[in-house]
């Protein structure tokens, strides 16, 4: 290999407004990447987690790159940067010092926008599990090539690693309760809450999902496909297509099939839903299909189509669940495929495989878990019985 051999990174938003190159040295490659499960990065992505890649520090977005996005003050010295027009979380610009006249600046790219992941990207992991209470994706993306990946309680290197399946140890006091789920985004300017599924939840018409049946979307007899657990939970699952994942940035994208009839703009559920309210600022990313996200964070709201006007895809990193991030007590997780994989394998294939296993892996010790505890409970009922 030459000494001054470099690689091209290519970047782009899903409508293509945005979008950059990055020579990078071939010995700097691959350049290390983390997912950050911490609130503000899920209220700010509507995903589970952000994804940053580190650029090299020779980096710098050219102003016409920088005049079609939208800065959002994320921290007091970082600021995100999403597309004005549909919405894609481009990069991060951050300082070493808030405070300083001439801080030296750094800028993180968000791995979904990156045209090719295998071979340029090293993800070494989690952070900030801790703010998920649940583990959130943590527990569904667990090992990368049979590489297990760094489970950071907080920071990295400056907090404990934490176990797989770990919950907050609060979450074993908690009851179980039916009132509306509170969601929002960074900024506040997307609020809503979701009751939980009811009579009236069966109300919407929808073909069947890419996630539950990819070759046979018909649904003639309108099957409730996005109820689940006997009608008391929405259905939840990860996608993965190009359209999902340069319109928010993220590998991966995380959607509950929620009625809009279940969703309301207050908590007493008197103010009904609609598509556009608050800061939401709408992307058609293709005939009949429309994206929401937040204008002012960019947050990926909601996804919908003109042939299923009653059924809206939720972005679950929006979700505020008692129960933790990925909101069990309302959400009813399908383990057994990743939407749309298809689109993933050419750029990031060792990132859909680590994530398939995973998803799978943990929907077996969920079922596992939840088998355990019937049982359980039926013997502890026997046991009642024989005392009586």
């Amino acid at each position: 290999m030459a000494e001054n051999a470099t690689k091209t990174l290519k970047a782009r938003c899903l409508c293509g407004a945005a979008s950059y190159e990055v020579p990078v040295p071939s010995a700097s490659l691959p350049l290390k990447s983390w997912w950050c499960s911490c609130t503000s990065c899920r209220r700010m992505t509507g995903t589970l987690s952000l994804n940053v890649v580190y650029l090299p520090g020779s980096f710098s977005p050219t102003e016409a790159l920088l005049k079609k996005l939208t800065e959002f003050q994320f921290t007091k010295r970082v600021f995100q940067l999403f597309c004005s027009t549909c919405g894609g979380h481009i990069l991060a610009r951050c300082l070493d010092d808030a405070e300083a006249k001439e801080p030296k600046v750094t800028w993180d790219a968000m791995s979904g926008t990156l045209e090719q992941f295998d071979g340029f990207v090293y993800l070494q992991g989690h952070e900030f599990i801790n703010d998920t209470l649940d583990g959130g994706i943590s527990d569904f993306v667990t090992a990368i090539d049979e590489r297990q990946l760094d489970r950071w309680a907080a920071r990295p290197e400056k907090s404990e690693q934490l176990a797989l399946d770990w919950k907050d140890p609060k979450l074993a006091e908690l009851k179980p309760n039916k009132d509306k789920v509170h969601a929002q985004c960074k900024c506040g300017g997307v609020e809503f809450w979701i009751a939980h599924p009811s009579s009236r939840s069966t109300h919407a018409a929808s073909q069947w999902p890419d996630l539950l049946r990819p070759n046979a979307p018909d649904n003639p007899n309108n099957e409730c496909w996005w109820l689940q657990d006997n009608n008391t939970k929405f259905l939840a699952g990860t996608c993965s297509c190009d359209s999902c994942r340069l319109a928010s940035g993220q590998e991966i994208v995380q959607w509950a099939f929620v009625p809009t009839v279940d969703i309301t703009l207050d908590a007493a559920g008197t103010v009904k839903f609609e598509r556009q309210f608050g800061t939401l600022k709408q992307f058609r990313s293709s005939e009949e299909i429309y994206r929401s996200f937040c204008g002012v964070c960019g947050a990926s709201a909601f996804y919908w189509a003109d042939d299923r006007p009653f059924l809206m895809d939720v972005a679950i990193g929006l979700l505020d669940a008692p129960e933790g991030a990925r909101a069990e007590g309302l959400l009813e997780w399908k383990t057994m495929r990743l939407s749309y994989r298809e689109d993933a394998l050419g750029r990031a294939k060792d990132i859909v495989e680590g994530i398939e296993s995973g998803l799978e892996a943990y929907g077996e010790r969920r079922d596992r878990g939840e088998r355990e505890v019937i049982k359980e409970k039926v013997n502890e009922g026997a046991k009642v019985m024989v005392v009586r």
